[in-house]
């Protein structure tokens, strides 16, 4: 049996991140970071669109409602990059009016749409991870608490004192440990999504280009 674990937050409880609370962003955000992933709380527009922000002018893509259907669809992360690129293709085609206008509120709705469901997601890490120091705490304290249990006592009292003690141990250990192998893949959603939302913005953009 594992008789400790490390107390340090550099675990999670990589569970339920969709009902993370939104919350601010600390002057210790990257204190509580477990990922070996640089953190970066905010995607930048102008690391992935050129020119003028189409952001700028708040969420206007939401006045059109083909845009904005479109954004919904297409957001999603249970959609494919390829499915979402092929969407993208035929709005451009058949697109009546100022394809560039549509375009960039297009491109502003899904980094509006992505960038929130990525900070989501950061949020539920840095909060679970939370947890997973708790639970780490709580792991320890039980050792110490079961190396304080005479195990040469014919008390049954302390027999069954030590026996409660060493399952509560040996469960909180499990939960521990399947929780930080899952880490690695919890850790890539965030930059997951940041993949997406470039590889959308270069298909917009060869479509205004066009």
């Amino acid at each position: 049996m594992v008789r400790s674990a490390p107390l340090t937050a550099t675990w999670l409880l990589p569970v339920l991140l969709a009902l993370a609370p939104a919350a601010a962003w600390g002057q210790d955000a990257k204190d509580d970071w477990p990922c070996v992933q640089v953190l970066q709380p905010e995607l930048s527009i102008g690391a992935m669109w050129p020119g003028d922000d189409p952001t700028a002018n708040g969420p206007s893509w939401r006045d059109d409602a083909v845009v904005a259907a479109l954004v919904e669809r297409v957001a999603p992360r249970r959609v494919t990059v390829d499915e979402a690129t092929a969407e993208i293709r035929r709005f451009a085609a058949g697109y009546e009016g100022d394809r560039k206008v549509a375009l960039s509120e297009l491109f502003a709705g899904l980094f509006e749409s992505i960038n929130s469901e990525r900070g989501t997601i950061i949020r539920g890490i840095r909060r679970f991870n939370a947890r997973q120091a708790a639970l780490a705490q709580r792991i320890e304290d039980t050792t110490q608490a079961l190396d304080g249990v005479d195990s040469t006592s014919t008390d049954m009292a302390v027999a069954q004192k030590r026996q409660q003690l060493e399952t509560q141990l040996g469960w909180d250990q499990r939960v521990f440990d399947e929780r930080e192998r899952l880490l690695p893949a919890i850790c890539d959603q965030p930059f997951i999504l940041e993949r997406r939302l470039f590889a959308l913005s270069r298909t917009i953009q060869e479509e205004i280009a066009k």
